[in-house]
């Protein structure tokens, strides 16, 4: 396990290539498992999610976006961070996500 966690984004990478999809989805759920997101790997995490069409990795450093907003923003300021179309979407989907959890959270407990 600790082998195939550690190689997980070569085998993305080689997957996504050859068109083995079912390979790289499991290679990218490992690698979703065992790599926790940080303020120093979401940068290389979002490029590789969006190069690679890994939508489960995608959406975990955009959740990771939304709950570190600030230290994120400042982050960001100070690398060059390449762009896609579809980056601004996802993060704005994941933020509504959040609020949307949060909205239904407070129902719950004026409810009790």
């Amino acid at each position: 396990d600790k082998i195939f966690s550690e190689k997980c984004k070569d085998i993305i990478d080689i997957a996504d290539r050859f068109g083995v999809g079912n390979l790289k989805v499991e290679a990218e759920g490992w690698y979703v498992k065992s790599t926790p997101i940080t303020l120093d790997n979401f940068v290389e995490n979002l490029y590789f999610s969006d190069t690679k069409k890994c939508a489960l990795l995608k959406e975990k450093v955009m959740d990771f976006l939304v709950q570190n907003e600030i230290p994120a923003l400042d982050k960001l300021a100070k690398v060059d961070v390449p762009q896609s179309e579809s980056m601004l979407t996802d993060f704005l989907t994941a933020s509504a996500r959040k609020k949307r959890q949060e909205r239904n959270d407070y129902q719950l407990k004026t409810m009790s």
